[in-house]
This record gives C-alpha cells, structure tokens and sequence, in this order.
C-alpha cells in the first residue's frame, strides 16, 4: 500500500487535526523534514510528530489555513520521497528497533474495529427500537440458566451416577450445591408481584 494511503486523518476541530502516520514517516530524518514543511504554511503555529504512537499533531489558524492545504503539502511531501529512503520494493516494513512492531500494528488495527464496531452498534441502538423490553431479558435469563443447568448436568453426570448416588452421605456437600441450584431454579421461575 502506498504510504498517502497510510495516513489517516483521526481528527479534524477548528485549528486542529490529528493523522495517524506509517512507520516510515516517523523517522527520524523524514520526521524532521514533515515538522520542518508543515511550520513552514502560512498560518500553522503547532505541529508535533509522536513517533512512538505514531500521530501527527497540527494547530492552525483557520482564517488562514485549512485541512486541504495541510493534506496537500502531506501529499508533496510523500511523492517527494519522504521516509522512502532505503525501502525496498514489496518488502514488509518491519523496524530492526521494534521486534513487536508487528504486534503492535494488528494491535492497532484491532482497536480500529472495534472502535467502528461501536460506533456502528451505538448508530444502531439510537435509531432501532428497544430492543430488550423486561419480558424479552427475563426470557434471556431463563434460558441461559436452563442452558447452564443442562451444561452442568452433563459435566457431572457421570460423577453423579457413579459416586454421588452410591455414597450420598460422603458427597453430600456436593448434595446440598445440587439442592441449593434447584432451588434457585425454582425460585426464579416463580411468578412476581409486580
């Protein structure tokens, strides 16, 4: 992937607009050159480069600048060459400094989804209806508990049929858990005054 279609724009305030960068243009040399380039628009007062995390920080006066001038020098400064020095052709860009920078970027990229995963949920929940009334919870409820009941009984069936019934007075801790569930079971299938 070519390296303008790496940059992300994160944010974008009045004065104010935050890219994520690829590793290649954190450097040392190509860092310098993008601060140097982008203090030198008329009208950007701040600009900080994180290399660590990788962001791009820029304040501007907006009577005087504006993003499409701040992308555009991005844009001249990546097909000048920028951070492109000593990259091979179809080589993956693993840094010698950062064994886990592989790590790192799926890391990052798995934060990426899942924070559009609710953005799109929250998008969804405010314009459907609701979607758990109390009668549909009280369903989920009971049938995840019978669900578990059935799951705890095939975990201990052979427990149960093996040990348990044939000396109950020697697993009768175990007598009361079962007691004590059914009971809970019970109790939860009662009807409420509401």
């Amino acid at each position: 992937m070519s390296l303008k279609k790496q940059i992300i724009l994160r944010y974008s305030g009045a004065g104010h607009v935050r890219f994520d960068l690829p590793a290649e243009l954190c450097e040392a040399s190509a860092r310098a050159q993008i601060e140097s380039a982008l203090r030198a628009l008329d009208g950007v007062y701040r600009v900080s480069l994180s290399p660590g995390s990788r962001k791009l920080s820029v304040r501007f006066d907006i009577a005087v600048c504006d993003l499409k001038t701040i992308g555009r020098r991005l844009a001249q400064l990546v097909d000048a060459g920028v951070g492109q020095a000593g990259r091979v052709q179809g080589a993956v860009s693993v840094s010698v400094g950062r064994p886990l920078g592989w790590l790192r970027q799926k890391a990052q990229e798995a934060g990426e989804t899942l924070a559009a995963m609710k953005i799109v949920a929250r998008r969804t929940m405010k314009n459907s209806p609701k979607l758990l009334t109390p009668a549909r919870e009280r369903g989920f409820i009971e049938f995840f508990n019978d669900v578990l009941v059935l799951y705890l009984i095939k975990l201990h069936w052979h427990l149960i049929t093996q040990h348990w019934l044939r000396q109950p007075l020697r697993y009768r801790y175990e007598w009361m858990a079962v007691f004590y569930m059914i009971f809970l079971l019970v109790r939860s299938r009662r009807p409420r005054n509401v």
